[in-house]
């Protein structure tokens, strides 16, 4: 009897192992739900920090700074319809705060991303903010990740725009080390004002106070760069507006009529 108890038990431990096996081995449920959709950075609605009116252009008023916050921490991932709408308040709610951190360096902008197309999105927000926000000012970027190599061709191509460029403020857990994007050299995203062996990426520390953000760090970048502005960097002019056509109509004598004009 004994024995055939203790043929069952190594049965039964066999199938528990076996079935722990099999457990181990199974494909990893992948999550389902629709995607995040596509943001048209033209649109107010896919900024969760923009100002409410646009700050001065560098024609009218002189060199400022504005922040573009990249923030991946924040970005949307696929889920329900719901979880979408709370991931999304969330995200909203993390990037006010985090843009107050920053508030004293000028004007933050901070889109929303969605972490499938994290770096696509990062571009296509840069992009839409130098060609329609920003106009002439200049900026610095603050991110918890070294820039995207989706972003460096604008720096590469633009002479005014990389003078323009304070720098990135890079900011995050240990992870995040300072440095331009993998593969890319410094001197081909920095201002004149540094150089290529110093790079234009300075580590911040952002600590929790009062329950929003507090920045420590970065001065190397900011303090003094509107004055190397003025002293080294053209301000663009401020743009003609639409053509707009003119009749072009005869010119006549006092008492000519239209068949005398053509005598």
């Amino acid at each position: 009897m004994s024995k055939k108890i203790t043929i069952a038990l190594v049965a039964v431990l066999l199938a528990v192992a076996v079935g722990a096996v099999i457990w181990s081995m199974r494909t990893p449920k992948v999550a389902t739900g629709p995607a995040v959709p596509t943001f048209d950075y033209a649109a107010g609605n896919s900024w969760a920090v923009k100002p409410d009116a646009p700050p001065p252009a560098v024609w009218e008023t002189g060199w400022a700074i504005d922040v573009v916050l990249l923030d991946a921490g924040s970005a949307l991932e696929v889920s329900d319809t719901v979880g979408l709408e709370k991931r999304r308040n969330e995200a909203a709610e993390k990037l006010s705060d985090l843009g107050a951190a920053f508030d004293s360096i000028g004007p933050v902008y901070a889109p929303y991303l969605r972490a499938a197309s994290l770096d696509e999105d990062a571009a296509s927000a840069f992009t839409q903010y130098l060609a329609s926000d920003n106009r002439g000012r200049a900026f610095v970027i603050a991110a918890d990740r070294p820039l995207a190599a989706a972003l460096l061709p604008v720096f590469e191509s633009d002479p005014l725009v990389r003078d323009r460029f304070a720098g990135v403020l890079l900011y995050g857990g240990p992870g995040s080390e300072p440095g331009p994007a993998s593969g890319a050299p410094a001197a081909g995203i920095c201002s004149r004002r540094y150089k290529a062996e110093a790079g234009c990426t300075e580590p911040v520390e952002l600590r929790r106070s009062g329950g929003g953000y507090v920045m420590t760090g970065g001065g190397r970048l900011i303090n003094g760069f509107k004055a190397w502005l003025n002293d080294h960097a053209s301000k663009l002019a401020e743009p003609l507006g639409d053509l707009e056509e003119v009749e072009i109509i005869d010119i006549r004598r006092p008492g000519e009529t239209g068949e005398a004009a053509e005598n």
